[in-house]
Parts: C-alpha cells; sequence; structure tokens
C-alpha cells in the first residue's frame, strides 16, 4: 500500500509539474514561423522574416496578423490625411478597434478586455505595440497608447466604483483616458508637483488648482488620470485622482507641436476643480508608487514605437535606393549607401534584441527594481536609433525627406517625430542618471 500511495503522489506531482515543463521548453525551443508582412531587408523583426525565435508561440502569430490586419484596413490609408489634418476620428476607431479585440488587449476581460487567445503576456505587449506604431503617424497611435499609461492606475490600485464607473467604458471604447502629469515648471520633476487638490469642509470632494503640460490626447478622452498635491512637499504628499475632462473648471488647449499633429498635445488647466473623493485612486499619499507602477510599460511602448519608426526609416530609405538613378547607377549600389544600411540596421536589430530580452525578464517574473534601470537604458537604445536612422534615411532621400508629401513624406514626419520620442516617458538624461542611480553606483 505504501507504494501505491508513493506512485499516486508521484503521479500526482508529475500531472502538476507537466504545464510548467511544457511551458518552460516552449519558452527554451526556438520556434520558426513563415514569413510575414515586408520583404524589404531588416523592415520587420527578425522572427518575422523567418529567423528562429525562443519568445514567440503560434499564439503571438495569430494575434500578429489580427493587429495588422486592423492597422492596414483602419489607419495606414488614412494617417497622411489625419496628421496634415491634426486630428483623427478617434471615437470611431476606439469602437472599432475594441470590436476587433485589439484597443484593450490587455485589459481583464471582467471589465470587457478582450486578451487574445492564449492569453497575454509581454510578448504580445510587444507585437501590439510594435503593429499599432506601424500605421506611420505617432500621433495617431498615441492615442490608442495612451490609455495603457493612465487607466492601470484604477486597474491596479481602484475601488471597484471606479473599475465600474470610468475602466469599464474606457476599456469597452466609449470613452477615452490621458495621463495627466507633467507640469510647465516641472517637466521630469514629479515630485516637485504643485497641481494641488484640497479638501472641502464636508470631506465629499477634492477641489483641485493647477496646469499640466504637454498632455497628449487632451481634447479626445472623457478623463485625467491625474497626479497632484494632496499633502506636504516630496513625494509623499502626492496622489492620483481621475478629473472628468467636461467638470467646470477644466480647460483645454492645443499647443503647436513639431510632430504628433494628430495626437493633439495639450495644455490643461484646473480651476477650482471639485472632484468626488471616491475618484481618488487608491489611497492619499500614493500618488508616486501608483504612477510610478506603470511607467515602464509606458517606457516599453516608447521602445517599440522607436523601433518601429527606426525600421520604417531604413525600410523607406532601402526602398528609394532601389529606384532612385544616380550618376547612371542606382543608388543602393553605391558602398558608402550600403553602409548607411548597415548601420541603421545594425542600431535596428541590437534594440529590438535588448527590448525583448526585458520581455523575457519581465515575463519569468522581474520586477521594477530589477527591470528598471535596463528599461531606462533600452530606452536611450532605442530612441537613439530612431534619431540615428531618421537622419540616415533623410540623407538617402535627400530632397524628398524635406516634403510634406511625394516618396519623402513617411520619412519626413518620423523626423519630426523624433524629440518627442526621446524625451516623452524620460529624457535621455533622466533614464541613463535612472539607470545608474538603481544601480547603485
Amino acid at each position: 500500500s505504501a507504494l501505491v500511495q508513493a506512485t499516486r503522489t508521484v503521479t500526482a506531482v508529475c500531472s502538476q509539474l507537466a504545464p510548467l515543463l511544457e511551458q518552460a521548453c516552449r519558452r527554451v525551443m526556438p520556434s520558426t514561423f513563415a514569413a510575414f508582412g515586408s520583404d524589404v531587408p531588416y523592415a520587420e523583426p527578425a522572427w518575422y522574416r523567418g529567423v528562429p525565435t525562443p519568445y514567440y508561440q503560434d499564439k503571438h502569430v495569430a494575434f500578429r496578423a489580427k493587429v495588422r490586419a486592423w492597422v492596414d484596413e483602419n489607419l495606414k490609408p488614412y494617417v497622411d490625411e489625419w496628421d496634415e489634418a491634426g486630428q483623427c476620428p478617434i471615437e470611431e476607431l476606439r469602437a472599432s478597434a475594441h470590436k476587433a479585440g485589439v484597443l484593450s488587449p490587455w485589459a481583464p476581460s471582467e471589465l470587457g478586455g478582450t486578451p487574445p487567445e492564449g492569453g497575454w503576456d509581454e510578448f504580445m505587449f510587444l507585437i501590439w505595440a510594435d503593429e499599432i506604431a506601424r500605421c506611420g503617424a505617432g500621433g495617431v497611435a498615441i492615442l490608442f497608447f495612451i490609455t495603457y499609461m493612465s487607466l492601470p492606475h484604477i486597474l491596479h490600485f481602484g475601488s471597484d466604483f471606479l473599475k465600474e464607473t470610468i475602466a469599464r467604458p474606457v476599456i469597452a471604447g466609449e470613452a477615452g483616458m490621458a495621463i495627466t502629469l507633467t507640469e510647465p515648471q516641472g517637466g521630469s520633476d514629479l515630485a516637485n508637483i504643485k497641481t494641488s487638490a484640497v479638501k472641502t469642509e464636508d470631506g465629499k470632494h477634492y477641489v483641485v488648482n493647477g496646469v499640466k503640460k504637454f498632455i497628449t490626447g487632451g481634447q479626445c478622452v472623457g478623463y485625467f488620470s491625474t497626479i497632484v498635491r494632496t499633502g506636504p512637499p516630496g513625494i509623499q504628499g502626492l496622489s492620483m485622482i481621475v478629473i472628468p475632462s467636461d467638470a467646470p473648471g477644466v480647460s483645454v488647449t492645443k499647443l503647436k507641436a513639431a510632430g504628433w499633429w494628430a495626437g493633439n498635445t495639450t495644455l490643461v488647466k484646473f480651476e477650482d476643480v471639485k472632484v468626488p473623493i471616491e475618484n481618488l485612486i487608491g489611497m492619499e499619499g500614493m500618488g508616486f508608487p501608483v504612477m510610478a507602477s506603470v511607467m515602464n510599460g509606458e517606457r516599453l511602448i516608447g521602445c517599440m514605437g522607436a523601433i518601429r519608426a527606426a525600421r520604417t526609416c531604413l525600410a523607406e530609405a532601402i526602398s528609394f535606393s532601389r529606384e532612385r538613378m544616380t550618376f547612371g547607377k542606382k543608388l543602393s549600389s553605391s558602398q558608402v549607401v550600403r553602409h548607411k544600411f548597415a548601420q541603421m540596421a545594425r542600431r535596428v536589430e541590437a534594440a529590438q534584441a535588448v527590448v525583448e530580452a526585458l520581455a523575457f525578464s519581465m515575463a519569468a517574473g522581474a520586477g521594477p527594481a530589477e527591470i528598471g534601470g535596463p528599461m531606462a537604458l533600452a530606452k536611450v537604445e532605442c530612441t537613439q536609433a530612431h534619431e540615428y536612422c531618421a537622419r540616415e534615411a533623410s540623407q538617402v532621400l535627400g530632397g524628398a525627406s524635406f516634403l510634406r508629401q511625394g516618396k519623402g513624406q513617411l520619412v519626413e514626419r518620423l523626423a519630426r517625430e523624433v524629440r518627442v520620442n526621446v524625451v516623452g516617458g524620460g529624457s535621455e538624461e533622466i533614464m541613463l542618471d535612472l539607470a545608474m542611480r538603481m544601480s547603485r553606483i
């Protein structure tokens, strides 16, 4: 009987370990998938080109196809027009994206999210950010990303009331939400936020006063996830609160920016805005950790957006050089030009490898303390690749890259978007210093 019991115990343990071992083997054993997307060299990530990968599985292939199909049908044909117009039909696009399962695939299904078949993971995140960014206009893509940058505050720390009344309609595409952190006087110095939220005498409301600047999507959202000061100076006095954009005392002004024209970069003013105390996310004084909980995800989006912009610049330059005849031969046959492509490609491929390695670490359980510094370095790596490739592509295209029309239109726009990618989510200087401080140098 002892042998029988031991056998049963071993069988039970093995049955529990089997799924874990299968998952581990999938992570370790490389998979190879059919070529997908553009056949221009380096226009797509290596695993799109049929290179074996230890990271991606069949479920990722299916999700990639779904996102690309929606982007190709609903975004790419129109982004030139929308960016020039400085606006896009984001309300209709949100509804369409939600129906297709690509608006909030990261959100929980119990609140209306649409996780992909096989479940959401960090590599789904990379695919989602990359394929949305592939639309070719950062100002359009960012309007889908700002929801991820602002809503998880509620999902992770918010009350059931906030989840039902605000998160649910935002996830369904019935409303939009923007992250409202930066102030005119402070930039990345979020510890010294001046926007104040003072409780009324009856304790039922906060009265908010202050100004926020560089707020993306400010004119097309219903809510601002806002960091405010409810206590003493320093990070201990900060709190996160959700402010309806149509509340009396809220005013939003569009700013004239170099890029992201359709993303409507805005100035948001709060003048004696009364906000129900129920709109507080978490507890008073939790504002900084609540805000910081989403920053690595925001930077991961920034990394993938920059890599896709760099890839697009490289692909556009290669395609142009294959057609352009100079001095009796194709531009692509020039050794100097080919060396430009090599330098662009090595930066893009290196950046992709860094980000995929970080995604693997996150999937394996690495937390903010382990991943924060490397993520900051990755953001610098990726945005510098974007900056380099934008410049070199412009050199290859010559005068065409100076025009907001014709063959150079896409490169011209991506070159204008370099600065917001480099600075947004933390400038190079802030990121490099953060990485070194977290390394305790």
